[in-house]
């Protein structure tokens, strides 16, 4: 009986779904980032006689890439699409705020990840929650808002004390009293464990005394 039966091979029975199938290339995916071709579309962003068109194009390109802090900083691109919120084009100023939230809050995300935080007790959570508040106000940027106060947060050994509540409110009126400030950190300019150290060795000195 076995003789009569007719078996297909496997290159037979899924060919067509072999044909069907195509390889991903390697800067395609999501989570690949190529730093020559952020580069190039910082350049082609930065160039004024990009036509807008090309400029949104070059912005859709860019929807997938989750660069980290340190790349936006570098390549410059952080500061570039930051820029074009603000463009006098609307649907470029669109494509460039879509991406730079994006951008944002995929930062955001990856500082709550490193480390894994244990959820507070009901009062330190209003205090927080209080204190980014309170930084907001004077950026107007809740997402580095929160950022910031995870810095001061694990900077206070995760304890909201007097220390804490003093480097709050003197981040609150450094932002407040110094437009410079704010529009570097707004623009990423800014390293903000390194600007929260500073904020915080002025406080210690401050207090020391």
């Amino acid at each position: 009986m076995d003789k009569f039966l007719i078996k297909k091979t496997k290159k037979q029975s899924s060919s067509g779904t072999l044909r069907s199938m195509k390889q991903a290339r390697l800067h395609q995916l999501g989570g690949v980032v190529i730093l020559e071709d952020l580069a190039s579309a910082n350049k082609q962003l930065s160039n004024p006689e990009v036509l807008p068109e090309e400029k949104v194009s070059i912005l859709n390109n860019l929807k997938n890439k989750k660069p980290a802090k340190e790349i936006l900083k570098s390549t410059g691109i952080g500061r570039t699409v930051h820029h074009l919120c603000k463009d006098n084009n609307p649907i470029v100023s669109s494509a460039a705020s879509e991406i730079y939230e994006f951008w944002r809050t995929h930062v955001l995300h990856i500082l709550h990840r490193k480390p894994i935080e244990v959820e507070s007790d009901a009062e330190t959570q209003r205090g927080r929650a209080s204190a980014k508040k309170m930084i907001h106000l004077a950026l107007n940027n809740s997402i580095i808002a929160e950022e910031i106060e995870i810095h001061v947060f694990n900077k206070c050994k995760k304890i909201m004390n007097r220390t804490y509540n003093r480097l709050i409110r003197k981040i609150h009126f450094s932002f407040k009293n110094n437009e410079d400030q704010r529009r570097r950190v707004n623009e990423m300019n800014s390293d903000l464990k390194e600007f929260v150290d500073d904020m915080y060795q002025d406080v210690m000195k401050v207090y020391a005394k």
